[in-house]
C-alpha cells in the first residue's frame, strides 16, 4: 500500500524548520497517518495565526518568537475558530489542542539549541486544558448502529461493489471505464476492511508482502508503533487474490468506499464504518469481547465494550417479560 511520507513531506516545505525537527523526532514512535495529522493540523493553526494578524504571511517564516508570545485568549480565540468557522466537532477541536501541547512541550522541554537552552522558555499551552466530548458507552452505540451495515447487508454491499455498480453507472463512459479499471481493487479493499476490522491507516500502509496467504493474516503497524498480525476472512482472502498489484491512499480509500455507499443508499457509510460494521458483527456472532479487542487493536478494553452495546436488546428483553 502506498506510503503517506511524500505528503508529509509536502506540508513540511512550507511549514517552519522546527516543525521538521518535531516530526522527525515522533517519527520514531508515530504513525505516519499520525505524523500527516499533527501538519494538517499545525498548518490550520499557522494560517489562523496570519489571517489575525498575529504573524505576517508566509507561514514558513513563523517564528519561535510569535510562538512564545502567545497568551492563553489567543489559543482560546483558536478553538472558537474552529468550533465556528471551521465547525469542527467536539474531539476534533481537541486533538488540534493535544497536537499543539505536544508541539509546544517539545520546543519548551525537549529540542535544545546550539548553547544548550529550550527552544521556548515559555510555554502557553501548558495553560490550556483539552476538552474532550464524554459520550456513554449506549450513546456511542446509539451513533454507531444506524450508520453501519447489519446482517445481510454486509454481502449485498461486496456484491454491489463487484457487479451491480457497473449497472448504474454504465450511461457514462467515463465514470464506467474507471470503475472497471478500479473494480478489483476496490472490492479487495472493501472485503478486507469487513473482513478483518483493520484501521483505514493500517489498510492503506498494508505491505502485500507482509500477507501470509496460507495462514490467512498479514503483519500491520498499529497505534504506538506495535506490530500485530491481523487474521482476514476467506472471503477476503479470495478478494485479494484478486488483487495484489495496485497500491490506494488514505483518502482515495475513503472517498471509494463513500462514493459506493452514497450509491448502496446507506450514505452515512464511511470506510470506519466498515470497521464498526466488522466489529459489530464480530461480537453479534461471537460473544468474545477479547478476542474482538485483539483483533481491532484497541489498548483499552473499555473502548472494544462499545460494541456490546450496539444491537443489544437484552434490557428490552428483560422489559418485555417481566411485562408478561
Amino acid at each position: 500500500m502506498e506510503s503517506q511520507y511524500h505528503l508529509i513531506e509536502q506540508r513540511l516545505e512550507i511549514l517552519p524548520w522546527y516543525i521538521t525537527e518535531f516530526i522527525e523526532y515522533k517519527g520514531r514512535k508515530n504513525s505516519e497517518h499520525t505524523l500527516l495529522n499533527y501538519c494538517r493540523d499545525f498548518e490550520i493553526f499557522f494560517n489562523w495565526l496570519v489571517v489575525e494578524g498575529i504573524t505576517p504571511s508566509p507561514i514558513k517564516n513563523i517564528s519561535l518568537e510569535v510562538l512564545e508570545q502567545l497568551r492563553p485568549k489567543d489559543i482560546v480565540s483558536f478553538e472558537t475558530h474552529c468550533s465556528i468557522r471551521r465547525e469542527n466537532a467536539n474531539d476534533t477541536i481537541a486533538r488540534r489542542i493535544a497536537a499543539l501541547k505536544s508541539l509546544f512541550h517539545y520546543l519548551s522541554q525537549i529540542a535544545e539549541d546550539d548553547n544548550m537552552y529550550p527552544y521556548l522558555k515559555r510555554n502557553v499551552m501548558a495553560k490550556i486544558d483539552v476538552v474532550r466530548e464524554k459520550h456513554s458507552e449506549d450513546e456511542k452505540a446509539e451513533q454507531i448502529a444506524g450508520r453501519i451495515l447489519v446482517n445481510d447487508e454486509i454481502n449485498s454491499f461486496r456484491e454491489f461493489v463487484a457487479s451491480e455498480y457497473a449497472n448504474l453507472v454504465q450511461d457514462s463512459k467515463r465514470i464506467y471505464n474507471a470503475h472497471i479499471r478500479n473494480r478489483e481493487r476496490d472490492v479487495a479493499i472493501i472485503s478486507l476492511i469487513l473482513g478483518s476490522g483493520l484501521r483505514v491507516s493500517e489498510v492503506v500502509s498494508l505491505d502485500m508482502d507482509k500477507i501470509d496467504w496460507n495462514k490467512q493474516h498479514v503483519l500491520v503497524k498499529r497505534k504506538g508503533s506495535k506490530h500485530e498480525k491481523v487474521v482476514f476472512s476467506d472471503v477476503a482472502l479470495l478478494d485479494l487474490l484478486e488483487y495484489k498489484a495496485n497500491r490506494f491512499s488514505k483518502s482515495s480509500a475513503q472517498k471509494m468506499v463513500e462514493k459506493y455507499a452514497e450509491a448502496f443508499g446507506k450514505g452515512d457509510l464511511t470506510f470506519h464504518k466498515l470497521r464498526h460494521t466488522f466489529a459489530t458483527q464480530h461480537y453479534k456472532t461471537n460473544k468474545d469481547i477479547a478476542t474482538l479487542k485483539r483483533q481491532l487493536g484497541h489498548s483499552n478494553i473499555n473502548t472494544t465494550m462499545i460494541y456490546t452495546h450496539v444491537f443489544d436488546n437484552t434490557l428490552k428483553d428483560s422489559v418485555n417479560n417481566a411485562d408478561k
